[in-house]
């Protein structure tokens, strides 16, 4: 019986542990189960709670040599079957794995390692496997982190394809990464988050005893702080040429979003390679693709790139420019209040943003299909005059050709005033009603870090529009 040490300290994941006892206890034509995601997501923790309590062997692959590794192998099994089994190859490591007795679990992490320039394990294992198929109760759990690797084992052609049931680990959302900072004020969850993301380790870093600042200056900008080098390192343990990614990356992270052209001219980046490059990105949950409300995400021309990983978008921002400074004779201290401090709570605001959205797409969920941003054209008329080009509104509630939420989300230390309320309904709200959305329905929400001004919520008891605090927000 294998036994996860750390069990007690595992948190949520309620979805994905479903997902994995459901497979395990289904004698069905998916006998391999293929984990895979970011690195820090989770995913060691996830399969170890999974095997916690099972008959349960654990490989865990390096970048050892194919015998070296092999070896180690045999070593991790010697306790187990009781001698030292002979493998000369991966091969013959299934065919000792397939050969085991009862139903057993076999978790094989990093899995990408094994591959190679002529080192197709997936192919080995599937030779094995077929074999096996009907005499063997073993279920086998191939894990890594290597995105690209571990979807081309269930690409329509390759030998596991229809034997291998998929389960991509994400980081958590805000409701599942809240948890770890409790209990703390409002204000404070929402700041962390912003800094940390949904990766479970750099949350638990971040949810350390003290102010925000000294953990910032400790953590991220100091030389030897725990995260000074994290992204790059991860980065350059998936990614090949990372130098482009990083320019591509250095330019988002500076704005809330941007569009092609504004990315490709910022970054220096050609258009025709940028576009590959981006896509890695987002199978990675780097960067994120985004249109306007009720426009076709896949062919909508208006769409808009941004860092969807908070993390990344501090570092890129606020670290990896000055990191040469910074080794040299750059303070912390002096860094974080010269280009840090300034800039922090704009950089609070994003993730504060989808986090109301969060919010209303669950507060609304029995009417709202889904939450995104909106943006468009002005009134024609005020365009013809030359006042107003553009509109963007925070909120917008999609049922099919109709908005069922349309709200504004302000993070600053003042409170919301009621200009804002007036700018809603006189120039945003007509201009999507002109964009052919039917507005008539529409609850009009309003969300604010500082509360709201005396008149704002005079005006907002008068009308129905609600307003809704920080805390609210949290909770």
């Amino acid at each position: 019986m294998y036994d996860f040490p750390h069990v007690a300290e595992f948190r949520d994941r309620d979805r994905e542990q479903a997902a994995l006892e459901e497979w395990w206890s289904q004698d069905d034509d998916h006998p391999v189960m293929v984990v895979y995601g970011r690195r820090r997501t989770g995913k060691s923790w996830l399969f170890r709670r999974f095997a916690h309590g099972k008959e349960a062997i654990i490989l865990v692959c390096d970048r050892r040599s194919e015998r070296a590794q092999i070896g180690k192998f045999a070593e991790t099994l010697e306790p187990i079957l009781k001698f030292r089994p002979a493998l000369a190859s991966m091969t013959d490591l299934f065919r000792v794995i397939y050969g085991l007795e009862g139903k057993r679990l076999v978790v094989i992490d990093e899995f990408p390692e094994l591959f190679g320039p002529r080192k197709h394990p997936d192919s080995e294992l599937m030779a094995v496997l077929e074999d096996a198929q009907g005499n063997t109760q073993v279920k086998v759990i191939l894990c890594g982190s290597q995105i690209g690797t571990m979807k081309s084992i269930l690409a329509s052609r390759a030998p596991l394809h229809g034997r291998a049931r998929p389960l991509q680990i994400h980081p958590f959302s805000f409701h599942r990464a809240k948890e770890f900072l409790a209990p703390r004020p409002a204000l404070e969850v929402i700041e962390r988050y912003a800094c940390a993301g949904g990766m479970p380790r750099y949350l638990n870093l971040l949810n350390r005893p003290g102010a925000l600042k000294p953990l910032i200056c400790n953590l991220l900008l100091s030389p030897i702080g725990t995260l000074f080098q994290e992204p790059r390192t991860v980065l350059e343990m998936e990614l090949a040429d990372t130098g482009v990614y990083y320019s591509l990356l250095e330019a988002l992270a500076k704005h809330k979003e941007m569009e092609w052209n504004d990315l490709v001219s910022e970054s220096g980046v050609d258009s025709g390679n940028a576009s590959k490059y981006m896509r890695v990105l987002q199978d990675l949950d780097i960067v994120e693709r985004t249109a306007p409300a009720f426009s076709p995400r896949s062919k909508s021309r208006r769409h808009r790139y941004r860092v969807r990983d908070p993390l990344i978008r501090f570092w890129f921002h606020f670290v990896f420019p000055y990191q040469e400074a910074i080794c040299a004779d750059l303070s912390p201290e002096a860094h974080y209040a010269r280009n840090v401090e300034p800039y922090l709570a704009e950089h609070v605001s994003v993730s504060f943003e989808e986090v109301c959205r969060l919010w209303v797409a669950h507060e609304f969920e029995s009417t709202t299909d889904y939450v995104a941003s909106w943006w468009g054209n002005a009134l024609n008329k005020l365009r013809r005059a030359g006042t107003r080009s553009s509109e963007e509104i925070d909120i917008v509630g999609a049922h099919q050709r109709s908005a069922t939420v349309i709200g504004e989300v302000k993070w600053r230390n003042s409170a919301m005033p009621k200009s804002v309320l007036d700018d809603l309904l006189i120039y945003k709200v007509p201009a999507l009603q002109q964009a052919k959305i039917d507005v008539s329905g529409a609850q009009i929400v309003l969300m604010s870090k500082s509360g709201f001004t005396p008149g704002l919520e005079e005006e907002a008891s008068a009308t129905g529009v609600r307003l809704i605090r920080l805390e609210e927000i949290v909770q």
